[in-house]
């Protein structure tokens, strides 16, 4: 057992509040007894971190008993209070037509600053993208038919049947604007074999993308580990992390013997990508800071991959990080997705305590999943010994307005650095019909502690 999972194991078990430093142990409520082995282990960082001395971890964030965040009355996680400062902005509403719709899509995100827009894949079955302006006005209200539409810049057009070489793929998993073009990280979503390697593409006119010239399949470093959200590094960490952008991605789908086991980084530059020479060299670098293999001793919990009643807090068969990005003017990696059973385990085609038969994985208790976040320290991660040895220093229960306990998940995010806000699509949120089932996109301003 890590030193990590040993604190972890004392919380659980006696109920204590824990703390966590970069240099001792104090801070605010009960202090756990930190054993000298664990503190020993605890080095000096290689960055300023903004906040030193203060209490990450907190007990009330995996209670079993989570109040809902509602539009009017939003209730932050301890962990996420005691590290950054996040105001709820409000929500609005992304329905469009064309090769797709927003009913049942996949949500996945990415920002346009020249636009103020968000691009969104859509349905599941169509593999397509839309382009929206952001509403200069978002909503609090509760009622989902009086939040406002987005404007359409674009209507879905289909993207991952554009590609000249490689295998087709199913499932859109990273959205990113650059330098007027579109990158699409994407991935088969039942590789069998686990043995794809054609997973982005490059769209040369990010404006007009049904008639941009294209360039796919490029392959990621990495596979199905990377394949996924893409983020921009915070320009003061360019050159201590060695790349202005990351990937990554966790065991999201099926056949998870493919995947991270957690949320993973990968340095990586979009701008190879762009100048890739498909009949020269498809492969993309990518280098990872930290993954999680699903080999012994490599995984972000041992074992955390079985079905079972005893289910980590930190990670889980059925988690999954649909972003993951860093906050400017800190050395925080925030990991944003869903986690389930740690308080009635987890089981493979169960019937749960409601009488439903699972098609797959599920918690025993209907109500024990919720939306999730976990964060990393980036000094953690560059002093680490290997890529699999980095541990959260906070993780816990995010409930979201219009998440419904949970039930409704993370699907994809996306953020604005220049505004500070974090964009998030929350599944089947925005149905106002009977047979409608769009996400919504509520946003948080995410800024560092002051």
């Amino acid at each position: 057992m890590g030193n990590f999972q040993y604190l972890v194991k004392i919380v659980v078990t006696t109920g204590l509040g824990l703390s966590l430093f970069s240099c001792g142990a104090g801070g605010s409520g009960d202090e756990a007894i930190i054993p000298a082995e664990v503190v020993s282990a605890i080095t000096e960082t290689s960055i300023e971190t903004p906040k030193k001395d203060i209490q990450v971890l907190f007990t009330e964030d995996i209670a079993k008993d989570i109040r809902q965040s509602e539009p009017s009355n939003i209730i932050i996680p301890l962990g996420l209070k005691a590290t950054l400062d996040i105001e709820y902005l409000g929500a609005f509403r992304v329905i469009a037509d064309g090769e797709s719709t927003s009913d049942y899509a996949v949500g996945t995100l990415g920002f346009n600053p020249e636009n103020n827009s968000i691009y969104m894949a859509g349905h599941s079955h169509h593999n397509a993208v839309a382009e929206f302006e952001i509403p200069s006005k978002l909503s609090f209200e509760t009622e989902v038919v009086k939040i406002p539409e987005a404007a359409v810049l674009q209507s879905y057009i289909t993207i991952l049947d554009k590609k000249k070489v490689g295998n087709s793929t199913d499932k859109i998993n990273g959205l990113l604007y650059y330098k007027q073009n579109l990158l699409v990280s994407s991935e088969i979503w039942y590789d069998g074999l686990g043995n794809n390697a054609d997973n982005l593409q490059v769209f040369s006119n990010a404006h007009d993308i049904s008639s941009s010239v294209h360039k796919g399949m490029l392959q990621i470093d990495g596979g199905a580990k990377a394949a996924g959200y893409i983020s921009k590094v915070p320009t003061e960490l360019v050159d201590v992390i060695g790349s202005e952008y990351l990937i990554g991605w966790a065991s999201n789908y099926s056949i998870t013997s493919r995947y991270s086991q957690g949320p993973s980084f990968y340095r990586f530059k979009p701008s190879q990508a762009i100048d890739a020479v498909l009949s020269v060299d498809r492969t993309i670098d990518s280098d990872p800071l930290m993954v999680f293999p699903l080999l012994e001793g490599k995984q972000l919990v041992e074992g955390a991959n079985n079905y079972t009643l005893d289910i980590s807090p930190i990670w889980g068969p059925v988690s999954t990080v649909k972003y993951g990005f860093i906050i400017p003017d800190t050395t925080y990696f925030l990991a944003i997705g869903k986690h389930a059973g740690i308080h009635s385990g987890v089981g493979y085609k169960i019937t749960q305590d409601n009488g439903k038969v699972c098609s797959g994985p599920c918690p025993y208790s209907r109500d024990d999943v919720y939306n999730y976040f976990w964060i990393y320290e980036i000094n953690d991660m560059l002093k680490a010994e290997h890529p699999w040895s980095v541990e959260p220093i906070s993780y816990g229960k995010w409930s979201h307005p219009y998440d419904k306990n949970g039930t409704r998940q993370v699907l994809g995010g996306t953020y604005d650095e220049e505004d500070n806000i974090l964009y998030l699509s929350i599944s089947d949120a925005a149905q106002v019909g009977t047979y409608d089932r769009p996400p919504l996109i509520i946003s948080y301003k995410v800024i560092a502690k002051k």
